[in-house]
């Protein structure tokens, strides 16, 4: 007994003689309901379940005493000085040599003196006939032989004489250049027994009383600088790097560079008898944060330093109650010599986002991330 649906055997019939494109559009338009019914499904099961955030989590401990950072570092002199004489002559003595250090108050150079030895001798005998001429107009005067513009007269030339003989004496001491500072000779200008005019550029000294150390440090930084005191510096040369030398804050430049948006701060440092430091060199300079107690501040991955729209240095708080994190304002002090950042205003014992932290905001609830 045939119990076969008669549509059903008139659809099979009409599926096996149709062409083969009609038979593909069927089948493509089966999968494609098929597909849709499934993607419904799937979005309304999506509804219901929250889809959280994954985040990877680090826990808040207490930080070292000191949080180093080191910075490539250049030695340079206080002030570097050409020297020149203010009076013109032939230089006699040179005894200086390049690249050694002189006391303060040292020959650099000498001009030949007799001339202005001759000046000084005139000088002073000029000033002596100007006195007697003096006291004979005073006398004269006294006794009404001249008049009061002859006396005045004679006390002008007595004057100008005094004025002519200080002259002679400053240009005789003008004939001799001594070491203002401690200074390093770095070049002389000129050779012995040649005759210079005033103002000719004789040697180049540098004051190394005290040596100056640059270096640069970037704007997110900076912040440290508000209180010097609160910073300890040290030099470390290559030569001795079992010799830390220790630096003094002397100032900072408040205008970056213009390329690397970096400042220029300056130590000082004192002049070194076991090191042989030369203007020039370049020096490893580490720094760190002088703070009082390790609670003030807490060791953080620098991943989890995040910034607010007035570019602030902030964190995100990991709630374990609700799931949720929310920000907190910190201050970087500074980078240890392990590359975690040292940071003020958390309490040690909170769980931060380190990984996972952009596109996060207040109340937003997130699942904790460890690892496949």
């Amino acid at each position: 007994m045939n119990r076969e649906n008669p549509l059903l055997n008139n659809v099979h019939e009409r599926y096996r003689n149709a062409p083969r494109w009609q038979r593909l559009a069927f089948w493509s338009a089966l999968v494609l309901m098929v597909l849709l019914l499934v993607r419904c499904s799937s979005n309304g099961d999506s509804n219901d379940v929250e889809r959280l955030r994954p985040v990877r989590l680090h826990q808040v401990g207490e930080g070292a005493l000191s949080a180093v950072r080191h910075f490539v570092g250049r030695v340079d002199a206080v002030s570097t000085v050409d020297l020149s004489f203010q009076v013109g002559g032939r230089i006699i003595e040179l005894p200086v040599q390049q690249g050694s250090i002189v006391p303060a108050g040292s020959l650099i150079a000498a001009l030949d003196p007799a001339d202005y030895r001759l000046a000084l001798q005139e000088a002073e005998l000029q000033l002596d006939q100007a006195g007697r001429d003096l006291e004979r107009n005073q006398s004269l005067y006294e006794r009404g032989s001249i008049s009061r513009a002859s006396l005045d007269q004679a006390e002008t030339a007595h004057s100008l004489r005094r004025v002519a003989l200080d002259t002679a004496r400053r240009n005789l001491a003008y004939t001799r250049i001594t070491a203002p500072f401690a200074a390093l000779v770095t070049r002389r200008l000129v050779d012995p027994f040649i005759n210079v005019q005033a103002g000719t550029q004789i040697v180049r000294v540098q004051n190394v009383e005290e040596f100056r150390v640059h270096i640069n440090v970037p704007e997110n930084l900076m912040s440290v600088l508000e209180s010097p005191g609160a910073i300890v510096a040290e030099a470390v040369f290559q030569s001795h790097p079992d010799q830390p030398v220790a630096l003094t804050y002397r100032e900072h430049e408040t205008e970056p560079d213009a390329v690397a948006q970096t400042y220029r701060v300056t130590f000082a440092m004192a002049r070194q008898q076991d090191i042989n430091v030369l203007p020039g060199m370049t020096v490893t300079v580490q720094v760190r944060a002088a703070v009082a107690a390790p609670s003030e501040f807490h060791e953080v991955p620098q991943s989890s330093l995040d910034s607010d729209e007035t570019g602030a240095f902030r964190v995100w708080i990991y709630d374990p109650a609700s799931n949720a994190v929310s920000a907190r304002p910190v201050k970087l002090l500074g980078v240890n010599e392990d590359g975690l950042a040292l940071v003020a205003g958390l309490n040690g014992d909170e769980q931060i986002v380190s990984a996972g932290l952009h596109l996060l905001h207040d109340g937003m609830r997130v699942m904790p991330f460890d690892g496949f």
